[in-house]
């Protein structure tokens, strides 16, 4: 076989090998693609179940306050717990609205940079509604009870009340990223879909990666 039969076979197997390299980039993309968009259908889902679940639940917390508005430690308590539930729901709606704003087949750092938003959003929901811990210990006061409690009754209630708002803060400044390395702080994160967001981000960048090594 002469040397340009060589040269040119060698061109062609070449082009064939590129070829199957293009080809098997773009199917670990789409593959990487639907696993992503797999996740976030799947948050989705959880967003509007918390949606449904927490319109629900603030309804019942309304209409338990409007029968004991002569409570005013029940309606406090009650409504405060109702505001923080209020606020969540607005966050999954906004959540929503903002993964409706994802097209991952035409730009995947927008699309990153939303989940980078949500997944943020997200975890300070969770966190805000671990403050409304200590408001389950007080919601059951009464005129009458504060009026004739004792000081044995008072000393124990407000150690109770004192130790979730100790705790429900420092759950608050402690479930943070920076914080991402201890396992339950982990947890706490991944929790309520938020892996899902996780996941989808990890693919995401693994397209990106596939991306930049078809291009060169």
């Amino acid at each position: 076989m002469e040397e340009l039969d060589i040269k040119q076979l060698w061109y062609a197997y070449n082009i064939k090998l590129e070829k199957s390299l293009q080809l098997n980039h773009k199917i670990i993309k789409e593959m990487q693609t639907q696993k992503a968009e797999d996740k976030i259908s799947s948050f989705r889902r959880n967003q509007v179940f918390g949606v449904v679940v927490g319109i629900l639940w603030i309804l019942f917390l309304i209409f338990l306050v409007l029968q004991t508005l002569n409570n005013i430690y029940f309606v406090t308590s009650v409504g405060l717990i109702a505001l923080f539930n209020i606020f969540a729901v607005a966050a999954y709606i906004r959540h929503l609205v903002m993964l409706n704003q994802i097209n991952i087949t035409d730009n995947i750092t927008m699309a990153q940079q939303k989940l980078a938003v949500i997944q943020t959003s997200l975890n300070n929901v969770g966190r805000i509604l671990v403050l409304q811990a200590p408001l389950y210990c007080t919601f059951w006061y009464s005129k009458q009870l504060v009026a004739h409690a004792g000081a044995t009754f008072w000393l124990i209630n407000l150690t109770i009340v004192t130790f979730f708002v100790v705790v429900s803060v420092y759950l608050f400044r402690t479930l943070t990223y920076k914080n991402i390395h201890k396992k339950w702080v982990k947890a706490f994160i991944e929790s309520f879909g938020g892996k899902k967001i996780i996941k989808a981000m990890e693919f995401l960048n693994e397209i990106e990666d596939y991306k930049i090594e078809s291009s060169n």
